[in-house]
């Protein structure tokens, strides 16, 4: 299976190059069992929670659902999120598994996160699969591996207590530059070879991580992850498959919170515009009104608009009028927002400047129907 060149920009606008397929290496159904029996599930069946697990980049979706078919086989309830940028892969992979949350997008543009008022909580799943390209990515003037960029921004989403399951080449472990000092700050870790037929195809190991409460410095656990590797002191997964390597404490798991935030985080018309959007839609069908513009204070437009025109032209307060049965008053005021989010179990706060739409709509009897200032 070949490797295919992609680009990375590591700025404000991060976009992988438009000719790759990107390295894909899926990883067989064995080895991802392999990998779950790893873990004691034990307290969590037949719970009453439900877990999110991800992978952020999915290939076609079969790993992310084995661990799904996993988990419903010992009767725990979980939620599946995916992400593939390669878009035949992406399509074969929802059309085979509805049940996924899906979006296709670079990974380093997603927005994750539970979002309550003004509080945004990234840490928000339970079990993490992140088998990334093999690959140097472009970061500025300089080369990086994708394996560390995708672990750093995969971790920060794993809850405290969650299972990070990376998949890389042996060899990266140590060749890259801190990258087991960054996974043992944060994670307790254990490294397993895959089978051996398996291993040496591509030398691929899989890391169990267990996010900890609380980071530390363990520079004596860091130094026998390298012996241990220097000296070949790895196990094959299918040596210790039936013993687990960490637990899954029910208490941990069970502050999953819920995702309403999975999307690209760039700012487009389709993500600005869509709550709205659905508002106009609403309002307009329940008066039963055509979407037709009969008169306002623009210029009659060359082309007919349809309700998603409509709700950007209010947004931007370009709309005072009728628009047909009802009476429409729009604009947008600039206001200051204060955010919140958790970082590395602190609290950062941010003060924003954005411009709010307001709204609103009366119909001909005098009805406010929809009032948003």
């Amino acid at each position: 299976m070949s490797e295919n060149v992609i680009t990375r920009k590591m700025n404000s606008e991060r976009q992988w190059g438009n000719e790759g397929k990107l390295s894909y290496f899926p990883t067989a159904r064995s080895v991802v069992d392999m990998e779950m029996k790893l873990i004691d599930f034990s307290e969590l069946e037949n719970s009453d929670i439900s877990l999110n697990i991800a992978d952020l980049s999915g290939g076609e979706g079969d790993q992310l659902n084995w661990m799904y078919q996993y988990l419903q086989k010992n009767n725990i309830k979980a939620e599946a999120y995916y992400n593939e940028l390669a878009k035949e892969r992406f399509q074969n992979g929802m059309c085979k598994y509805p049940h996924f949350n899906g979006v296709s997008t670079d990974i380093f543009e997603l927005r994750i996160a539970n979002k309550s008022n003004r509080n945004v909580n990234k840490k928000v799943f339970s079990i993490i699969r992140n088998n990334p390209p093999y690959i140097w990515l472009n970061k500025g003037d300089r080369n990086v591996r994708a394996e560390m960029e995708f672990f750093i921004t995969n971790s920060l989403f794993d809850i405290n207590g969650g299972i990070h399951i990376f998949e890389l080449p042996i060899h990266q472990l140590l060749e890259i530059n801190n990258l087991i000092s960054i996974i043992n700050y944060r994670y307790e870790m254990r490294i397993f070879k895959f089978p051996k037929e398996e291993f040496e195809k591509f030398k691929q190991v899989v890391v169990i991580c267990q996010k900890r409460h609380m980071a530390v410095q363990d520079k004596n656990r860091i130094e026998q992850i390298k012996a241990d590797l220097e000296n070949d002191n790895i196990p094959y997964l299918d040596e210790v498959a039936d013993t687990p390597a960490f637990k899954a404490y029910y208490n941990d798991f069970k502050k999953t919170p819920s995702i309403n935030l999975f999307r690209n985080g760039r700012v487009t018309d389709q993500t600005l515009f869509s709550g709205l959007n659905q508002v106009i839609d609403e309002l307009i069908d329940a008066d039963k009104k055509s979407n037709q513009v009969i008169s306002c204070e623009r210029g009659k437009p060359i082309i007919e608009l349809m309700p998603g025109h409509i709700s950007q032209i209010l947004a931007s307060g370009g709309y005072n009028g009728l628009m047909g049965g009802l009476l429409v008053k729009g604009g947008s005021n600039k206001v200051i927002e204060t955010r919140k989010e958790v970082e590395e179990d602190k609290d950062v706060i941010t003060e924003v400047e954005v411009l709010k739409p307001y709204l609103e709509l009366t119909n001909k009897r005098g009805d406010i129907l929809y009032r948003n200032f």
